[in-house]
Parts: structure tokens; C-alpha cells; sequence
């Protein structure tokens, strides 16, 4: 802005450089590339942090094709490598078109949906330039503390509904189980229902809702775009032509989308859904029912018994948003301000630097 009482002289324009040694010591002035991940930017919400100025929806479109694309290359190659391990041990596997839920077709199957959690995280790399564990949460690391806490509200509440709901439910035909499949389906289960889940978690609500969220201009645009994308994309995953069986997919996608926005991460998100099908194996395997009539997706497999899970999954969502209602949704860490001199402040008795220190103030399930 031009001032009338600004007498500052102006600058003498530098004299020419003479051609000789001076040259080649001038200074080059120019932008550098960078290099390495572009950083977390500060103060965004989780779904957040994808969004620049330009809305990049080519690029999230790619992002959401590479996502779908790799769990299916995963998880029908992980299918055809326990086809072939089945008939090489002699098994009739569901795969070659028998009636027999081996356990390497069980450890491939969640072998191939956990890939989606290093997948995602290359993707994002790769197509935004942004470290893969950022997806972990605002801090760009798993918090145990909040992933403890939930497990131990979260185990015991979902265990009781799903065992109520396995007896009052529809009933299950059992299967002629061997002992060593029982036993080798059940410790598969414990090893790798947890990362499947994780898996499913760390590519939608994670890698999916950033990139869709990225494509709205204004905060409430960018989270209904990265709820409900996110949301349709995990319901059609899950190939299910019955309507209260995508009305419960629908629902837990929304919930916890809803979950890690306010939250800041994922945490909570991967202990709902990995004890809901950790459970859901282990009760199976129990209880000897056939796992082909337990995967069937066909008009008319579910009812509205699927109200109860969704249900509870509003009240949980209501629960966490409740707990939150004073610091509303966890942000990345705050810039702080280069101190190039001076004594440093006096940080006593303060609760933390701007949003960065609501973390360790209240955790995300608020005070």
C-alpha cells in the first residue's frame, strides 16, 4: 500500500555482473522441488487433510478405482493361491465347487482384505504425496491409549449383543466339522479377523473418505461427500443383493465415518469392526454352523433382525459424538511459530498449544 509519507529512498539498481569469476558465483534464485511427503497440513479435520484448492477429482476418482481394484486383485489372488494349496492337500474347497470351508480358504480370504490397509496408504502416497500413517489419525500415529479404551467398552458390549443375537436370531444349519479345522479356523481367526478388519477400515473410512471429502468446497459439503461415498462404496463391497443386509452395511459405514471424524481417527472404528467379525467367526466355529449358508448375500438372506446391529451402532455414534460435544472433531497439530530468540515462554498450567493439546486434555472421547 503506497504511503505519501514514506521518504524512503528507493533502492539503486544492482550494476550489471561483469562476465569472469563473479558470474559464477551469483546467486540462483528459483523454487525448489520438493521433496519427500507433503506434510500434514495443521489445524484440518481427519477428512480433511487430502483438500487443497483444487478439488483433484480425477486424481480421487484414480485413487478410488486403484482402492476397489486392489481388493479385488487381492482377494480373488489370495482365493486362487488357497484353491490351489486345497487341492494339492487333497481338500473339496467351496472355491473348487465342494462343500468344504477350508481353513486355507478361510486364511486367504482375510489375508486378501488386509492388504487394503499397506494398499491405502501407498495409494495415498503415491497420488497426493502424503505419508501413508497419517491415515492412522490427526497425529499420524495409532493411539493405543484410545484404541485400549475402546476395546475395553466396545469387547464386552458387542460379545453380549452378538451372543443374544445368535440365539434369538435366524438359525444357522450346521456343518460336519474335522477337530483340526475347528481348531485351525479358530486361531486363524484370532490372528487375522483383526488385520481384515483394519484392512477394511484403513481403505474406506480411511483412504475413501479423505479422497472423497477432498471434493467439496465448504466443511459440511466435504463430510457428507466422504460419509456417503465412503458409505455406498463399503455397502457394495460387500456384493449383497438383500436390502436389510445393505441397509446394515450402509449404516455401519456411516457410523463409523462419523466415529473417526470426531475422533480424529480410526482407532475406534477398527475395534467396532474387528471385534463384530472376530466374534462372528469364533461363534461360528463354536457353535459348528456352516460358513456357505453364513456368507449368503441373496435377496432374502437378512431381515429385520439387522435393525438391532444398526441400532446399536446409532447409539454408540451418539454416544461418542456426545463425548466430544465440547471439543468438537480432534484436528492435526497446530503450526507453531519458529522462536529464533529470547527466553522461552512460560508454559505452566496451560492445557496445551491450540488443538494439537486437546488430545492429551480430554482424549477424543472428550471430558
Amino acid at each position: 500500500m503506497h504511503r505519501e509519507d514514506d521518504h524512503t529512498p528507493p533502492h539503486p539498481a544492482s550494476a550489471p555482473i561483469p562476465p569472469g569469476p563473479q558470474a559464477a558465483v551469483a546467486p540462483q534464485v528459483g523454487r525448489r522441488k520438493r521433496r519427500g511427503p507433503r506434510p500434514v497440513p495443521p489445524g484440518r479435520e481427519y477428512h480433511r487433510v487430502l483438500a487443497t484448492e483444487k478439488r483433484q477429482i480425477w486424481r480421487g476418482i484414480a485413487a478410488l478405482a486403484l482402492l476397489m481394484g486392489g481388493m479385488l486383485v487381492f482377494s480373488f489372488g489370495f482365493a486362487i493361491l488357497g484353491m490351489v494349496v486345497d487341492l494339492l492337500l487333497g481338500r473339496d474347497s467351496l472355491m473348487t465347487g465342494g462343500d468344504e470351508y477350508t481353513p486355507v480358504l478361510h486364511g486367504a480370504t482375510l489375508l486378501g482384505l488386509a492388504l487394503l490397509l499397506p494398499w491405502s496408504m501407498l495409494i495415498q502416497r503415491w497420488l497426493y504425496g502424503v505419508r501413508g500413517a497419517s491415515l492412522h489419525s490427526v497425529l499420524s500415529a495409532f493411539r493405543m491409549e484410545v484404541f485400549g479404551r475402546a476395546l475395553l467398552v466396545i469387547l464386552p458390549l458387542w460379545t453380549l449383543y452378538m451372543a443374544v443375537f445368535t440365539v434369538v436370531g435366524p438359525s444357522v444349519p450346521e456343518a460336519d466339522w474335522a477337530f483340526r479345522d475347528i481348531v485351525a479356523i479358530f486361531a486363524l481367526t484370532l490372528l487375522l479377523a483383526p488385520l481384515q478388519s483394519a484392512g477394511e477400515e484403513y481403505g474406506f473410512r480411511g483412504l475413501a473418505f479423505r479422497v472423497a471429502a477432498s471434493w467439496g468446497r465448504g466443511p459440511r459439503t466435504a463430510l457428507t461427500l466422504g460419509v456417503v461415498v465412503s458409505s455406498l462404496l463399503f455397502t457394495s463391497a460387500h456384493l449383497a443383493l438383500d436390502p436389510w443386509l445393505n441397509l446394515y452395511y450402509f449404516t455401519m459405514g456411516v457410523a463409523l465415518s462419523l466415529i473417526t471424524w470426531r475422533t480424529g481417527g480410526l482407532e475406534i472404528a477398527v475395534v467396532i469392526h474387528a471385534v463384530n467379525n472376530t466374534v462372528a467367526f469364533l461363534l461360528s466355529v463354536v457353535l459348528r454352523s456352516d460358513f456357505a449358508e453364513g456368507f449368503d448375500r441373496s435377496t432374502g438372506a437378512g431381515s429385520a433382525a439387522m435393525l438391532v446391529p444398526c441400532v446399536l451402532l446409532v447409539a454408540i455414534t451418539a454416544v461418542v459424538w456426545f463425548r466430544t460435544r465440547r471439543t468438537g472433531p480432534e484436528l492435526t497439530p497446530a503450526e507453531h511459530p519458529r522462536v529464533t530468540a529470547g527466553p522461552a515462554p512460560d508454559t505452566s498450567g496451560t492445557a496445551g498449544d491450540g488443538e494439537s493439546g486437546r488430545a492429551e486434555e480430554n482424549g477424543p472421547w472428550g471430558p
